[in-house]
């Protein structure tokens, strides 16, 4: 009996000892806000040094250029040649994933960069890249300056929200896209929209396509009520993947269809308005796209875009 309760006693410490290590090593791996943010900037870093596999990574790791998976090291891997000087950070440690928005060098022209990794166990096992090589689109960013301050406010013990909630308050914002109704979308009175370093929403001063669009020069809940945003057929897929609920931050990928058949749209007070040309034919716009949540309202929204080949598909759907 001596034996046996001595062997019981040794099976347990054993036993507690395994615990204690597992929960050592689980520990070990998780990676906080800071942990999050640093993975970025060595990614960053090893981009523009040109050395993909300095970096920590998962064995089977999967990227991205713009929908195209890609050999890891591959695309702009190969081109990129400096840092930008904007940089905005969404940490999800609750996910492990991280988004950034920014931008770069390319042979010593400005591009944009939205990029989305997924760390499991303190490696990449997942790096997913928007990139807009368009050189004003990039020089419109950084003349922000830095990312609008409220994107870095952490929300209040009463402000915050459910992971849920926060997607679904999203969500409705594509919803209200597809059909037109800007009132079904909880937006903030003040809710501003820059796309591609411009601001789109509340502007006067953008140089839209053409004459026709001065028509969007409203807020975010009017702009979509014009129904002019319904030359997109639908958004899908709709991806969303980083949220920050001590932000109240939500980031994701979204492929807006657009079939080129819409030619014209009655808007209210003005008329039968004409497609801008760029949209009469068919394409798809890949958008990386992060949404501001304050009091269950979409405060700002921050986007990169790019044209695709329309209906091409995203290799993280599959």
């Amino acid at each position: 009996m001596r034996l046996k309760s001595f062997a019981i006693v040794v099976v347990g410490i054993l036993w507690a000892a395994a615990v204690a290590q597992s929960a050592k090593r689980a520990s070990s791996a998780a990676c906080d806000r800071a942990c999050l943010e640093r993975f970025v900037n060595q990614y960053l870093e090893a981009l523009v040094a040109r050395d993909p596999f300095g970096l920590p990574l998962a064995p089977k790791i999967k990227f991205s250029e713009n929908d195209q998976q890609l050999p890891f090291g591959d695309g702009l891997w190969n081109t990129a040649t400096g840092l930008g000087t904007y940089k905005l950070y969404v940490a999800d440690p609750q996910a492990g994933q991280v988004a950034f928005i920014g931008t770069l060098r390319e042979n010593g022209t400005p591009i944009a960069l939205a990029l989305r990794l997924k760390i499991e166990n303190r490696r990449i096992s997942e790096a997913e890249t928007l990139v807009v090589r368009e050189e004003a689109s990039a020089k419109n960013i950084e003349a922000l300056g830095q990312p609008d301050p409220v994107f870095r406010e952490t929300a209040s013990s009463t402000e915050r929200a459910s992971r849920r909630d926060l997607i679904a308050i999203a969500n409705k914002y594509f919803e209200g896209v597809e059909r037109g109704s800007g009132d079904i979308v909880p937006f903030d009175p003040d809710c501003n929209r820059i796309q591609n370093g411009t601001q789109t929403t509340n502007n006067s001063n953008v140089k839209y396509p053409s004459e026709s669009w001065n028509v969007l020069a409203l807020g975010c809940k009017d702009q979509i009520n014009t129904k002019f945003f319904t030359f997109i057929e639908k958004v899908h897929p709709r991806r969303f993947l980083v949220v920050d609920d001590e932000r109240n931050l939500v980031f994701g990928f979204f492929m807006f269809q657009i079939p080129g058949t819409v030619k014209s749209v009655d808007v209210a007070g003005h008329g039968i308005v004409p497609m801008d040309p760029s949209n009469l034919s068919p394409y798809t716009l890949d958008v990386a796209e992060l949404y501001k949540i304050k009091v269950g309202r979409i405060r700002k929204i921050e986007a990169l875009q790019t044209r695709l080949p329309y209906g091409t598909p995203s290799p993280f759907e599959r």
